[in-house]
Parts: C-alpha cells; structure tokens; sequence
C-alpha cells in the first residue's frame, strides 16, 4: 500500500523551503486564474514565508539541514527580537513574512561579505512588507474576498522572491 501524503513529507530544509516555494507560487496563479484571489493570496503568503526562511537559513545552514522550530525558527525568532530589535510580534512568530524579511536583511548586513547591496535589502524588505500588511496565515479561516489591487501588490513581491530566491 503506498503510503499517504503525511507520511511521504520530507524534513524541512532550505531545499524543502525553495522547492515549494516555487509550488505555491505557482498554485497562487491557478488560484487567481480562477478567480480566488483570497486563496491566491494565501498560497503566496505561504510562498514568501519560505523563501525568506530558505534565504536567512543559508547563511549558516547546508541546504539539507533539516530545520526544527525549537533548534532554528524559534531561536531566529528571539536572536531577531533581541540582537537585531525587530519588532517581532508573538502571535503568529513563525509566519510573519515582515519580520522574516528584516531579520534576513539584518543578518546578512551582520555577517562579514553577505550583506546585500542597498537596493536589494530595500527590495527584500518591501516584499516583507508589503505581503505583511495583506496576510498572515490565519487568512485561510476568513470568507473576505481579496480587491484585485491587494491580488497585484502581493503577487508583485512573491514574484520578485521567488524570481530572486536563488541569490536571496
């Protein structure tokens, strides 16, 4: 018997993290392409989140190192609100794509020739951003119907990550 989709995941990693952003980039352009822009949205929030944890994780992690929330995430969450004072809030720590977008900027401006160029970190922190102020990922349990405008702006910053993820 073959086994069932829970079963068949693979650990979490900066491969995983890239791989499936890419997915759910393209499963958000199905989405809009049927015209479920919220649900559009949702599968590009999930896509920022993971391009931005695939990017601060390569700065210290192997591609297939698998990534745990108590030995990496939640640890990267408190070096973001302690040493870097992101404004990290508690609800949600693990999905949030502006805090992920800051703390990937300020790590590699910390760490001795990784620092982005001033126009990419701008650019990484607008996608953080602007994705931020549209979802999180308690989007899936609301009926609201995304403006096709909120559509645009944030699969404007998936794309850009996701088109950017392999020099983020």
């Amino acid at each position: 018997m073959p086994k069932r989709l829970l079963e068949r995941w693979r650990p979490e990693c900066i491969r995983e993290f890239r791989a499936t952003a890419r997915l759910r980039y393209d499963d958000g352009l199905a989405l809009a392409g049927q015209g479920r822009r919220t649900g559009a949205i949702y599968m590009w929030g999930y896509c920022a989140e993971m391009s931005l944890k695939a990017a601060y994780f390569s700065v210290t992690l192997s591609d297939t190192t698998p990534i745990t929330w108590g030995g990496h995430l939640q640890p990267a969450i408190q070096r973001g609100r302690t040493f870097m004072m992101i404004a990290w809030p508690h609800q949600g720590a693990g999905h949030n794509v502006r805090a992920w977008a800051e703390l990937l900027v300020a790590e590699r401006a910390a760490t001795p020739g990784r620092a982005y160029a001033p126009a990419v970190g701008q650019q990484v922190q607008a996608c953080g951003q602007r994705i931020g102020q549209l979802w999180n990922e308690s989007l899936r349990y609301h009926n609201n119907l995304a403006y096709q405008h909120e559509v645009t702006q944030v699969r404007l910053a998936a794309e850009w990550l996701v088109v950017n993820l392999g020099s983020l």
